[in-house]
């Protein structure tokens, strides 16, 4: 029997210590709440999109959201320890990418104007995560139109105040 060095035997154990026991749905909607803080207190009106769930690396999530032109929009992922990079793609209703967060940062979030009234395409992609991780999205609107769709519940298929994600 080969013996292990005791060094190794800590880094080792010091290891899989930091290694997040579950996914933490709960962490990841706190932290996605924490990110509205900032655009709450600049006039956004955020709504839960009932778009939570749990993935690995690779694991992808498209929601519909339904815009008003002129209606200015902030789309958050929110995470938990185990996510360690997530983007965020926001597509047209022909398939133009409108705006993108691809930075190597555990959060996510675009903020954008619309240029018409439809719907747009959000991708969630968890990118890098220690086992299996959890994220959660909130979509904030302010400015549109009266009249306009409310936001949808559920997918098809929340930093501080201070550091907004968005781009």
């Amino acid at each position: 029997m080969k013996l292990i060095s005791k060094g190794l035997l800590i880094a080792a154990l010091l290891a899989v210590a930091q290694l997040p026991v579950k996914a933490d749905p709960a962490k990841a909607e706190d932290d996605c709440y924490n990110m509205a803080v900032y655009y709450t207190a600049r006039g956004f009106a955020m709504a839960p999109t009932n778009t939570s769930g749990l993935g690995g690396a690779g694991f992808t999530v498209r929601l519909l959201i339904p815009v008003s032109k002129g209606g200015d929009y902030v789309i958050l992922v929110g995470r938990d320890v185990a996510a360690r990079d997530l983007d965020l793609y926001v597509y047209d209703e022909v398939g133009t990418l409108i705006l993108d967060d691809r930075r190597t940062t555990s959060r996510a979030g675009v903020k954008f104007r619309s240029s018409y009234s439809g719907t747009v395409q959000a991708y969630v992609h968890i990118a890098r995560a220690t086992g299996l991780a959890a994220y959660a999205v909130l979509v904030g609107r302010r400015g549109d139109e009266k009249g306009a769709p409310p936001i949808p519940q559920g997918p098809t298929d929340f930093g501080s105040a201070t550091e907004p994600s968005p781009r």
